[in-house]
């Protein structure tokens, strides 16, 4: 068998594998007949979109740890079936090229979502407090990333600072709790037809058409973005 064809069976096998790794995922759609399977493609576009919409909202979104592990497993997959291959063959470069692009972007979406996490540590432990297990911003990893980085924050302020201020240890935890400014505003695309979305202070309402942009705060439209009703850009 020829290095071309090696390739293209080696894309073949990505893509099967992948449905087969995803049939987990799939299997709580089973009893909707007319759910779209997913495939690598798919979860490529869903990290693309988690990635825009991380790098872009104010906040912490919810994290997309199963999508991430999929893609890994795919991308392992994948060099070890292009190790025997041509490296001169430009089929091979293109795919090295988009695996390395597919790295960045994982990469990347971490390093934003880590960059969040440090910024606002406590008000993101507290917020994912008060949320059921299914609708938590935060992974297992980050979770206890969080909670050591705010222990070894608290724990500096108060060898360096606190503990010579009597008088404002009280109350001051609370003090240094940084939150996001959810107001600030955003570009914003619709992916569905959403009717009566409030964007101003004064109650005013427009209805989003599929593909339309606009400039709003994220506070108005983070429900939309976590729906998957609109997107970030």
């Amino acid at each position: 068998m020829s290095d071309s064809e090696n390739l293209e069976q080696a894309l073949n096998e990505h893509d099967l594998s992948t449905e087969a790794a995803l049939a987990d995922v799939n299997e709580d759609d089973d009893e909707d007949e007319d759910a779209e399977p997913i495939t690598a493609q798919k979860v490529l576009d869903i990290l693309e979109t988690a990635w825009t919409n991380e790098m872009c909202a104010p906040e912490l979104l919810q994290h997309q740890t199963d999508m991430l592990e999929l893609m890994l497993s795919q991308v392992a997959h994948m060099e070890e079936q292009m190790k025997d291959l041509d490296k001169n063959d430009f089929r091979f470069v293109v795919h090295q090229m988009e695996l390395e692009r597919i790295r960045y972007i994982m990469a990347s979406y971490l390093r934003c979502r880590l960059q969040k996490i440090e910024a606002f540590t406590q008000h993101i432990i507290n917020q994912d407090e008060t949320r059921d297990a299914a609708d938590k911003r935060l992974s297992s990893e980050e979770a206890k990333y969080a909670q050591d980085f705010a222990q070894h924050v608290d724990e500096y302020f108060t060898k360096v600072a606190t503990r010579y201020m009597p008088n404002q240890q009280r109350g001051e935890a609370e003090q240094r709790i940084v939150a996001p400014n959810l107001m600030s505003h955003v570009f914003l695309k619709a992916n569905v037809a959403v009717s009566g979305v409030i964007v101003g202070v004064d109650d005013e309402e427009v209805d989003l058409t599929p593909g339309s942009q606009h400039i709003i705060p994220y506070q108005l439209v983070a429900d939309l973005v976590q729906k998957n009703q609109a997107q970030l850009i």
